[in-house]
């Protein structure tokens, strides 16, 4: 299956997760964003396609591993600047690793929202604590 095809299949199942926002906002983008992402811990590391789709007053993204497994799916609450975790697997239900993992994604999607609409740079955090790296490459569209 084409990269294409896939992330057309990821975006039409990500749309069903996503409700609109009951209160108006400050705009984000309309389009989605894809992104090569790759998330290293120590030596380990976990790879994959991120989307992210801008919606009134929130962002939601989806992160997909290379096997096609949704990994992780939050919503960016751009009023509240509170990140949710709508769906993750199994293996990150812990509240330690959700706090983590909501704490740093805040600090990327700030990042996200503060790049301009046609300017789609690469996005690095890197969370010295616990010793994680976060990079987010764009894909051509």
């Amino acid at each position: 299956m084409s990269l294409d095809r896939i992330v057309a299949v990821l975006l039409f199942l990500s749309l069903a997760v996503w409700s609109p926002a009951s209160v108006q906002a400050a705009e984000v983008r309309e389009s989605a964003s894809r992104y090569s992402v790759r998330i290293e811990m120590g030596q380990a590391y976990i790879g994959g396609l991120c989307i992210i789709k801008g919606e009134e007053s929130c962002l939601t993204a989806s992160v997909v591993n290379e096997f096609g497994v949704s990994m992780v799916t939050f919503r960016y609450d751009l009023n509240k600047g509170k990140v949710k975790i709508v769906n993750c697997i199994r293996q990150l239900r812990k509240p330690f690793l959700r706090k983590v993992l909501k704490n740093d994604f805040k600090i990327i999607l700030d990042q996200y929202t503060a790049l301009d609409e046609g300017n789609v740079l690469p996005i690095r955090h890197v969370n010295s604590k616990y010793n994680i790296t976060y990079n987010f490459i764009p894909l051509e569209k």
